[in-house]
């Protein structure tokens, strides 16, 4: 299981999107004008090229930063207050990013219900997310460090 995780991982591994100028053009409907002056303007970066190309190649991350500024020009702001707003949201989704991959341990089955195992909540407990089928509320249990620890393993066999 640990082998098939590690290889989703790598597969799914959005740093390794790169995209073109035009094509960073045409997913974000902004040209690639604009984007050269955006660059210009140090709103954005190009990733630096070890291939020898010339060509300028931007990453997932740059792609959702143009996004943003986009949605937010669109939304009436002016460039400089779009790429802040951006920045501020990006800043948010690192806290939520550094969550997800660090603080979820895993899926267990709690009460014949699917659980996210959220970690150690304190020295002796685990907090457990339990996921209701459907539109419910997700609601919360902790569980003794071992038994969570076990309930988790079992369920990734």
């Amino acid at each position: 299981m640990a082998q098939f995780t590690n290889e989703a991982r790598h597969f799914f591994d959005v740093r390794r999107l790169v995209f073109r100028i035009g094509e960073l053009a045409s997913m974000t409907d902004v040209s690639a004008r604009q984007l050269r002056y955006w660059e210009k303007k140090e709103l954005i970066s190009s990733q630096e090229r070890t291939d020898g190309q010339q060509a300028r190649v931007y990453t997932f991350k740059t792609f959702i930063k143009v996004s943003l500024i986009k949605y937010f020009m669109d939304e009436g702001f002016t460039l400089a207050a779009a790429a802040q707003k951006a920045d501020a949201r990006q800043n948010r989704m690192a806290y939520i990013h550094h969550f997800i991959s660090s603080g979820l341990q895993g899926f267990a089955k709690v009460d014949d219900q699917l659980a996210i195992n959220l970690g150690a909540f304190d020295a002796e407990q685990t907090l457990m997310a339990l996921v209701p089928d459907g539109d419910g509320p997700i609601t919360y249990k902790l569980l003794p460090n071992a038994e969570a620890q076990q309930m988790t393993r079992a369920e990734a066999e």
